[in-house]
C-alpha cells in the first residue's frame, strides 16, 4: 500500500509538472494567429490542473500521506502546514485564472498581461509545492514501513465524502483529457505556427 501510494504520487507529480511546463510554454507564445485554439487549449489545461489537483492528487497527500508523516515525524509540522495552505491557495488561484482568461478572451489584449503574469507565477509556485513534497515529505514517508496504519488511512480516504468534481472522478477520464490536451498542443505548436512567432 505505502510503496504503491508514494509511487503514484510521484507519477502524478511528473504528469502535473509536464502540464505546468506546457501551460507556461503556450502562454508565453500567446494567441498569435490562432486565438480560438489558444484559449481553448489554455482553458482546458486550467480545468485539468484544477480538477485533477483538487479531486485526485491533493486528497492523497492531505488525507493519506501527511497525517502518517506528521504522526511519525513532528518536525515536519511546519512543512505540512505550509503545503496544506498552498493546496487551498492553488485551487482558489486556478479559479481566478479561469476568470482572468475569460476576461482576456472577451476584453482583448489589454487583459492578457494580467492573466499571463498570474498564470506564470502560479506555475512556478505549484512546482515549488511539488519539490517540497518530494524533498521534505516523501523521504520521511518511505521510512515508515508498517503497512497497517496505511491501510486504515486508505479505508478512511475511500469512505470520506468529498466535493463532486466537474470531471468524472476516475483515472480514464483524466487520462483522456490529458491525451486530448497533448494532441491539441501538437497541432497548436506546428512548424507553420512557429514561423509566425
Amino acid at each position: 500500500m505505502a510503496t504503491h501510494l508514494l509511487r503514484t504520487i510521484r507519477e502524478e507529480h511528473q504528469s502535473l509538472t509536464v502540464m505546468l511546463d506546457a501551460l507556461q510554454m503556450v502562454i508565453r507564445r500567446g494567441p498569435g494567429l490562432a486565438p480560438q485554439r489558444f484559449f481553448e487549449i489554455v482553458r482546458t489545461m486550467l480545468v485539468y490542473v484544477k480538477e485533477f489537483s483538487e479531486h485526485v492528487h491533493y486528497p492523497k497527500e492531505t488525507q493519506l500521506v501527511f497525517p502518517k508523516v506528521l504522526n511519525a515525524a513532528h518536525d515536519t509540522q511546519g512543512a505540512i502546514a505550509g503545503l496544506e495552505k498552498a493546496h487551498r491557495r492553488s485551487v482558489a488561484e486556478l479559479g481566478v485564472l479561469q476568470s482572468l482568461l475569460e476576461a482576456w478572451q472577451k476584453g482583448g489584449p489589454a487583459q492578457g498581461l494580467e492573466f499571463e503574469r498570474a498564470a506564470l507565477r502560479f506555475c512556478d509556485d505549484y512546482r515549488a509545492q511539488i519539490r517540497m513534497v518530494e524533498v521534505a515529505i516523501i523521504p520521511v514517508a518511505e521510512q515508515l514501513v508498517s503497512e497497517a496504519p496505511w491501510e486504515t488511512l486508505a479505508q478512511r480516504y475511500q469512505n470520506a465524502q468529498r466535493p463532486e468534481p466537474e470531471l468524472e472522478s476516475n483515472d480514464s477520464s483524466y487520462q483522456a483529457m490529458y491525451t486530448r490536451i497533448a494532441l491539441w498542443l501538437t497541432r497548436f505548436i506546428s512548424p507553420a505556427r512557429l514561423v509566425h512567432k
